[in-house]
């Protein structure tokens, strides 16, 4: 008995036929639908599959699309937490002046002072101490303002 492709349904000679992986599943299409779907990876290619209702072991993939569907959701749900988390540990401090946006507050960050120099560059930084700083950077669109965090530094 000849197979079928599982996109196009077209019959695939012996010998002919390509495989495709979708969550351990192996279907079988024709070298066009082949060029056409390889390129797809998890979700995608799993929805494409059921969609086409030929799928010989469509429970199995049913099973890991929904598998995959979840992943995704609480890795986004993680994202969001984090997130949350980042911007409740950095105030906004005022708007930008550029763009607008809501400038969040880190710091204090300290910066290592001296240049680069051929030799004994090192050295030179070492000798040249650090300077710290509280930054203030735009969410929106990056814009950065540093800023002294107290004047006794300046001095």
């Amino acid at each position: 008995m000849a197979k079928k492709c599982i996109f196009c349904g077209e019959e695939i000679p012996a010998f002919n036929g390509k495989k495709l992986d979708c969550g351990g599943y192996t279907e079988t299409v024709c070298a066009d639908c082949f060029e056409k779907y390889h390129n797809l990876y998890g979700v995608e290619l799993a929805q494409k599959i059921l969609a086409t209702g030929r799928a010989k072991n469509h429970i199995g993939i049913r099973d890991y699309l929904n598998e995959r569907i979840k992943a995704e959701q609480e890795t986004l749900e993680r994202e969001k937490k984090k997130e949350e988390e980042f911007n409740n540990s950095h105030p906004e401090t005022g708007k930008c002046p550029k763009c607008g946006g809501s400038m969040r507050q880190y710091g204090p960050i300290t910066f290592k002072l001296g240049e680069e120099t051929f030799l004994f560059s090192d050295l030179n930084r070492l000798m040249s101490g650090s300077m710290a700083v509280r930054l203030e950077r735009c969410k929106e669109c990056g814009y950065t303002e540093f800023y002294t965090p107290n004047e006794n530094e300046l001095l």
